[in-house]
């Protein structure tokens, strides 16, 4: 037994070796503590695992793991990891996520015209699984199709509240497992921070419900960036989110703002819509060594009938962020910005750009 022990430590050992010796590996990992009025105290750590192969073409991508876990007081868990990785002369891209949520979210009625100051706060517990596989038909264009699954389980409501009382599609949790189809075009120099290039990605879900979907619809997802170089490595991006979605979709699956890459400023989920069209663009400065400075400004438009996508609510939002660079070669980043919108101003800190 003593000897298999050994040659199993070494054999791991020499594995280890190898896998370094073959690979180009950059390990990223930030501790996190954070405060809020919902969530109290909450502290957890995040990390970023980027890889490719050492003798890979300069073209060539680095895969990235984004890794992270947090845990409030208030007794709420987040584990996530997502992940884009890339075949061997980039002809395949694997992107997704796996995730479980022990959380909350703010529910104020679905459409533009909703009161700030009447919301409820709505406890949930789901795993989540998103998975889609492109296939590149030539450089920077592919398609590719996957799958999207929340077992969305509303654990706890407000008796009375808005939910209770306006009763939307989900309003009880269910579950989501859709099917996704997507065309992708993207030139960009880098995924995580990029100097130059284009980016467009359209995403169709259908619901599979011979797979156990408890809900039936169809949504559309269009994602428009593009990269503008000003010199020495300042950049003005742009980004155009629009969303679509049938009758029937559930009201936590539809379109959201705000997110820590949308619409920053406002309360998380302060407006859900079926339809939703959001444009921002970002300002991207170097200040010196691994500090970059952004200022950003958003237009988000909450449409109340589809045939009239310029007749809805308008929110605009505005902000300023610092960045420190984790990692030269893929650019990943320690991201912080304060963002004002509707009156308020919030805080993040995340990793990587917002887009």
């Amino acid at each position: 037994m003593r000897w298999i022990t050994v040659f199993l430590l070494l054999a791991t050992l020499s594995a280890k070796a190898q896998i370094r010796d073959s690979f180009d590996i950059k390990n990223s990992f930030v501790p996190i503590v954070f405060y809020l009025p919902e969530t109290s105290l909450g502290f957890g750590a995040a990390g970023i695992l980027a890889f490719k192969k050492k003798n890979a073409p300069e073209e060539q991508r680095f895969s990235q793991v984004l890794y992270s876990a947090s845990y409030t007081l208030k007794n709420q868990i987040l584990i996530l990891f997502p992940y884009e990785m890339y075949s061997p002369g980039m002809r395949n891209r694997y992107k997704g996520e796996l995730g479980f949520y022990r959380y909350f979210y703010n529910y104020y009625g679905v459409g533009g015209n909703t009161d700030e100051e009447v919301f409820e706060t709505y406890d949930v517990v789901f795993p989540r699984l998103e998975f889609s596989a492109t296939r590149f038909l030539r450089k920077g264009l592919g398609v590719g199709a996957g799958i999207r699954a929340d077992l969305y389980n509303i654990t706890e409501t407000e008796a009375g509240g808005l939910l209770e009382t306006q009763q939307p599609i989900g309003w009880e949790g269910g579950t989501k497992i859709n099917f996704q189809g997507l065309f992708l075009f993207d030139n960009r120099d880098n995924i995580n921070g990029a100097y130059k290039g284009t980016y467009a990605e359209i995403v169709y879900q259908q619901s599979l419900n011979f797979l156990g979907s408890d809900f039936g619809y169809q949504k559309w997802e269009v994602d428009l960036r593009h990269y503008l170089p000003l010199g020495d490595k300042t950049v003005l991006a742009s980004q155009a989110w629009l969303t679509f979605a049938s009758d029937g979709v559930p009201f936590f699956d539809m379109a959201h703002l705000s997110t820590s890459s949308r619409a920053r400023g406002i309360s998380d989920r302060r407006f859900i819509a079926a339809d939703m069209y959001s444009f921002q663009t970002e300002l991207r400065i170097p200040l010196w060594g691994r500090f970059r400075a952004n200022v950003f400004g958003t237009y988000n438009l909450i449409p109340e009938e589809r045939l009239s996508p310029f007749d809805g609510t308008n929110v605009y939002t505005f902000g300023a962020g610092l960045r420190y660079i984790l990692a030269k070669e893929n650019r990943n980043c320690l991201r912080f910005d304060v963002a004002r919108g509707e009156g308020r101003t919030n805080f993040y800190l995340t990793v990587n750009e917002a887009f």
